[in-house]
């Protein structure tokens, strides 16, 4: 005897109804429901500002679809700076607070280790190339001074390859070259150069630009692959000028101010190790030579 068909339907319809009923449902329910403790923004804090527990509550609220990474410790939020402007009953995930002070330039936030950050004038519209320059740039920078009249034009091997970190105005105010001013806006002009240096090259730049001007060249934009290339360059030069781990010296700086950009001079080997004898060494001959005899 077959079995109507209708019959087979209503027996899976009731089954599927029961799964329904007392599986899919009651699990649904329970993920809903469940609840658990975060931390709330209480008051309004703007970008930048230290976020004390007076600021943060904490508050029960349902788990379903709340993102992991939200905070659920006071102590873990107590602390830290906003990274953006912060409202009553905002949640708080790591994208939202930063663990360092901000400032206006986020590049100053991140200055590698035995890395500083310095400011160098542009005295001229021709230094600080005409205006143009922009974070990230590569620049190579030349000395000019005309008290010394052989060769008043330096090449710097220690400032040959240096990453721009920002350009400003007068005021201090990052200037942005990437856009063109509205035809209102008056147009700012850059007035400091700051750049990623190491203290030895600090040290240059500062007395560089007390005893003359400094002239910037664009080396390379908007190509990493080389603009890494180049610093990686300017590091195994500043290796082999000083060493690994070597503080520069008075007598290195006047040394490098005086001799940049001359030739080693030439010995009998080639390599600068030569085999030419002190006068020591041709006195002891000679003493020795009179005594053969």
């Amino acid at each position: 005897m077959k079995m109507n068909n209708r019959f087979i339907y209503g027996i899976l319809s009731i089954v599927l109804a029961a799964v329904i009923a007392f599986i899919a449902i009651p699990a649904v329910t329970s993920r809903t429901s469940s609840t658990c403790e975060i931390v709330r923004m209480k008051t309004a804090v703007t970008r930048g500002t230290l976020i004390t527990t007076e600021d943060l509550e904490l508050v029960e609220v349902g788990g379903f679809n709340l993102p992991d990474s939200v905070a659920r410790k006071i102590e873990n939020v107590a602390g830290t700076y906003a990274a953006a402007d912060l409202y009553p009953g905002d949640y708080l995930l790591p994208e939202k607070v930063s663990n360092v002070p901000l400032s206006s330039d986020l590049s100053l936030n991140e200055i590698p280790d035995g890395m500083v950050a310095i400011s160098v004038t542009t005295q001229t519209l021709a230094t600080g190339l005409s205006d143009k320059l922009q974070g990230g740039d590569i620049i190579r920078l030349y000395h000019y001074d005309d008290n010394n009249v052989l060769e008043p034009v330096s090449d710097i091997p220690e400032l040959r390859f240096v990453k721009v970190l920002s350009v400003s105005d007068s005021k201090g105010l990052d200037v942005d070259y990437t856009t063109p001013p509205e035809e209102d806006e008056e147009r700012q002009q850059t007035a400091t150069i700051t750049v990623l240096a190491t203290p030895e090259q600090a040290m240059l730049l500062t007395r560089y630009e007390n005893e003359g001007i400094l002239h910037v060249a664009l080396i390379s934009r908007g190509n990493e692959k080389l603009s890494k290339e180049l610093l990686e360059r300017q590091t195994e030069i500043l290796s082999t000028l000083y060493g690994d781990g070597m503080e520069l010296s008075d007598e290195e700086l006047e040394s490098s101010m005086t001799v940049s950009g001359q030739a080693e001079p030439d010995t009998e080997d080639g390599n600068g190790t030569g085999s030419t004898k002190t006068d020591d060494s041709q006195d002891s001959e000679s003493e020795e030579t009179s005594g053969n005899e």
